[in-house]
């Protein structure tokens, strides 16, 4: 059969059939129904992400108030003295001071609450605790707690629980956490544990405490901390008279903790100058 070169060479106009398509459809109302069915659809889709996404959030949220709520915690900080030689100075906001050990390790919070001051350690350190009656400083470690309003100390708090506590001045008190046993602890005193009870002794080392403050090392401190270590330590009194240097951070480390050679690296450091009035050395710009 032969098909005629008209019909054979047409060529299909797809464009004018979908036109024609589309009016039927819309003089049906066909496809306005669907369109509208679509559009419905997607809003309903999209509410129910809208609202399972409020949801997550909500629980959530009240997840996290609950958690907070219930442990009652904040961030903690975290030093410690990882160096083979030389003590890890730090200061606390609150003025305190902390001398680090060989591997002693220290949690603070870079705030205190407002009923107590408390921290924890693990290893060998000594605290100057400024005085604060209303707000005693508690430090918490594996078997012990240790409070104390205002003195200086040396706790020893191994890992395994074993603790030994000496008291330089002041009055420090003892508390066992698992027993609720307590003890006081005065200048010159000494205090451990053995099995569940405190046995109290008398410091039998005179240099337990010029120890830790002999060869000194301080990490991003600010420099009006540096300084009230330095007078904590020295019978002669350093004073910065520029006050805008005071929040300058030092990494340095006092081999001789003589306050003339301290002063000395520090003005190297820091550009400073340096005058001396009678017994009192003064720093600045």
């Amino acid at each position: 059969m032969m098909t005629s070169s008209k019909h054979k060479n047409q060529i299909p106009d797809t464009d004018a059939a979908w036109h024609l398509l589309h009016d039927r459809l819309h003089r049906d109302g066909l496809l306005e129904e669907q369109a509208v069915v679509v559009s419905y659809a997607r809003r309903y889709i999209a509410l129910r992400w809208v609202a399972a996404a409020f949801i997550a959030l909500c629980i959530g949220t009240f997840f996290l108030i609950y958690l907070t709520h219930r442990s009652g915690s904040v961030p903690l900080l975290a030093v410690q003295n990882g160096e083979t030689e030389g003590v890890l100075v730090k200061t606390l906001e609150d003025g305190s001071t902390v001398y680090l050990g060989k591997n002693a390790l220290l949690h603070y919070p870079s705030h205190f609450g407002t009923q107590k001051r408390e921290v924890s350690l693990t290893g060998n350190a000594v605290f100057d605790i400024a005085r604060n009656p209303a707000k005693p400083f508690v430090i918490e470690t594996q078997n012990v707690q240790v409070e104390v309003l205002g003195t200086a100390f040396n706790l020893d708090a191994a890992s395994n629980g074993q603790f030994r506590l000496t008291v330089l001045r002041g009055k420090v008190k003892v508390s066992d956490r698992k027993n609720g046993e307590t003890v006081f602890v005065t200048a010159g005193e000494c205090v451990n544990e053995q099995g569940s009870r405190f046995y109290k002794t008398f410091n039998q080392d005179p240099l337990l405490f010029s120890r830790f403050t002999s060869n000194l090392r301080f990490k991003d401190e600010p420099l009006v901390n540096v300084i009230r270590v330095i007078n904590q330590i020295s019978n002669h009194p350093v004073v910065l008279e520029d006050t805008s240097m005071q929040d300058e951070k030092l990494n340095v480390h006092f081999y001789n903790n003589n306050v003339e050679s301290m002063t000395r690296v520090i003005c190297l450091a820091l550009h400073l100058q340096r005058e001396f009035r009678q017994d009192t050395i003064f720093l600045r710009q």
